[in-house]
């Protein structure tokens, strides 16, 4: 008896793998959604240990990876929708107002290019294989069921011609992919992962009791999101994991078919010829008709096709419209034909060596078990499949194995030419760096904490100790620590950042000690933004203002910090024994983009 697909097999079906995946090791870049991705990578199938790196707003990625770009089989880009549809330049819009959605658009195709660009540093400078992540669709018009599907005012359709945008960008790369995590969303419920049932459109992350803790103080008790939606995030990680590895697989060229060889009877029809006596379209409508349009598109990939049927070739001929039409699926289409009386094994054998293939590169499908062993015993390197016919679609054209990464050489000139396009549309309509930072009035306000009784004191404590990305020490504090440094002359400066589309509130904290920088930490929400040199900035001209010729900033690597490792060489600091040194501490400008306040 056949057995229910499992929900990690059925996009990727493993049925024509030889060689298991070897993973070394990958790279995440992207924002706080992926921050739980390493730890289930590490014991997913095949398991593989991975390195993340905060990513997000406008950020930068430095010259280099956390390890030699070679150490890595390929990273993972996730761009936030945030970042590209933040929630302010959509909540308020006119629904009577097409041309605003329109403008909306243009400028969230913008910031989706301009994000894409920097993401890909590491791609572009050392050629690292990459797939980037699409945005999750909504679920539902916001608007309503009953308003225009198709249209832009409909942030459903919206996202999904930002997707499309997306991936006509990623086009422009090389050695870049869609990973079109949306569709592996969409194929097994979105409602068990994607958070648009209770956050806004623009988080597009994860369901999850993440505000659960934040609101125990409301009259009646919360039940955790869990207990009213079901939360399957670890399963849909894996799910995407099973579509990368595929992916990989058919970039690499792992047990690639080459032939697919085929029966004839209950096989691309139901029945045997030989016995009909009538021809009706039942013995082709359903699943044959499926198996028959799979292998159109196995042709168009480049996969030959071939028969070897135990009939008579005349018989056959005079049917085939009948039962397939070469509107559908022409005899010529297949590359070798062997229809005749003679043992399947010696037709296969004269097949292999027309075509000038290996056993290894040859699927045989047969309805017949006994045909199907004879077969497998002439060539035990062959894949053969049998006898379930309502899987052989799905194998064949979802296996990574019959997969191609480029398409044929008909399309290929058709594909340069878009590619060309899109490229100097985009490179005319890029913004740089500095341009895209303008528009954003970034506005920082910087503020020193000496007790512990200060209202922004519990907040600052939860940044230092939540932060890893952008920590420059990885300390953790308690409270009895912070109040006996407070005793001993130590402040904390916490800073809030807004800009044109959202107040952020504290975002990062900077203990000082004297002439002392002992930690600097900063949510991910802000990385990018040139905030963190700003601060550094007017807190230097406040030691200063102090009397303080030399500054210095402890500094610790740790696995997580990447992102912040240059952070003391962009604000004019001297490396020396591990240590970091500023003297004279002239005054540093602040980022033209960030307008600072303080008090």
């Amino acid at each position: 008896m056949s057995q229910a697909i499992s929900d990690t097999l059925f996009r990727n079906p493993v049925d024509l793998a030889v060689t298991p995946t070897e993973m070394r090791r990958v790279l995440l870049v992207g924002s706080c959604l992926l921050v739980g991705w390493p730890g289930i990578l590490e014991i997913a199938s095949p398991p593989c240990p991975a390195d993340y790196v905060l990513f997000n707003n406008a950020s930068q990625l430095g010259p280099a990876p956390p390890l030699p770009p070679k150490a890595y089989d390929f990273q993972i880009i996730q761009i936030t929708l945030r970042t590209v549809l933040p929630e302010n330049t959509y909540f308020r819009l006119n629904y009577t107002d097409i041309a605003a959605y329109q403008a909306l658009f243009e400028a969230a195709r913008e910031r989706m290019v301009q994000s894409l660009d920097a993401a890909m540093r590491w791609n572009r400078d050392h050629g690292i294989l990459s797939f980037v992540c699409n945005f999750l669709v909504p679920q539902q018009n916001p608007m309503g069921r009953l308003l225009p599907r198709y249209d832009l005012r409909n942030m459903v359709y919206f996202v999904e011609k930002l997707n499309e945008a997306l991936a006509e960008e990623i086009a422009t790369y090389t050695n870049a992919y869609l990973l079109d995590f949306d569709q592996i969303v969409s194929t097994y419920g979105r409602r068990y992962y994607h958070d648009d049932v209770a956050w806004h459109i623009g988080h597009g992350g994860a369901l999850g009791d993440a505000d659960f803790e934040r609101d125990q103080e409301r009259i009646e008790q919360l039940d955790r999101m869990a207990e009213t939606y079901p939360v399957r995030t670890g399963l849909y990680i894996n799910l995407a994991w099973a579509e990368l590895v595929a992916m990989y697989r058919t970039i690499r060229q792992i047990d690639m078919v080459k032939i697919v060889i085929i029966d004839l009877d209950d096989t691309l029809w139901r029945g045997v010829v030989a016995e009909l006596t009538e021809i009706t379209g039942a013995a082709v409508e359903g699943w044959p008709l499926g198996f028959a349009e799979a292998l159109g598109y196995l042709k168009r990939r480049g996969v030959l096709l071939a028969i070897v049927s135990k009939n008579e070739e005349s018989r056959i001929t005079e049917l085939w419209n009948r039962l397939h039409g070469n509107q559908r699926l022409s005899l010529d289409d297949f590359v070798v034909r062997k229809i005749n009386w003679r043992p399947k094994a010696d037709n296969i054998e004269e097949i292999l060596q027309e075509v000038n293939l290996l056993p290894r590169s040859a699927v045989f499908i047969d309805d017949n078990p006994a045909e199907r062993g004879a077969v497998k015993a002439a060539f035990p390197d062959m894949r053969v499949l049998g006898p379930n016919p309502y899987v052989w679609r799905r194998i064949l054209l979802w296996s990574a194995e019959t997969q191609v990464a480029g398409i044929t050489s008909e399309s290929a000139a058709r594909t340069q030419m878009v590619q060309a396009q899109v490229a100097r549309e985009t490179q005319r309509k890029r913004l740089s760096r500095d341009e895209f930072l303008a528009t954003l009035g970034v506005e920082v306000h910087l503020r020193a904490i000496v007790a512990t009784e200060d209202a922004g004191f519990p907040r600052a404590l939860e940044l230092i100790n939540k932060s890893n990305q952008f920590n420059t020490t990885g300390r953790r504090w308690t409270m009895q620590e912070c109040a006996a440094g407070f005793d001993a002359g130590l402040s904390l400066f916490v800073f809030e950042v807004t800009d044109n589309f959202t107040a952020y509130g504290i975002v990062g904290v900077v203990v000082t000690d004297g002439g002392t920088l002992r930690q600097f930490v900063m949510s991910c929400r802000v990385v990018g933004l040139d905030v963190e040199t700003a601060v550094i900035a007017e807190i230097l001209r406040g030691m200063a203002a102090a009397g303080h010729q030399q500054v210095v900033a402890d500094f610790v690597k740790t696995d997580a910090n990447l992102l912040c490792r240059d952070l003391y060489a962009r604000s004019g600091f001297d490396e020396r024994d591990d240590k970091w040194y500023r003297a004279g501490i002239a005054p540093s400008a602040i980022p033209a983009h960030v307008k600072m306040s303080v008090g």
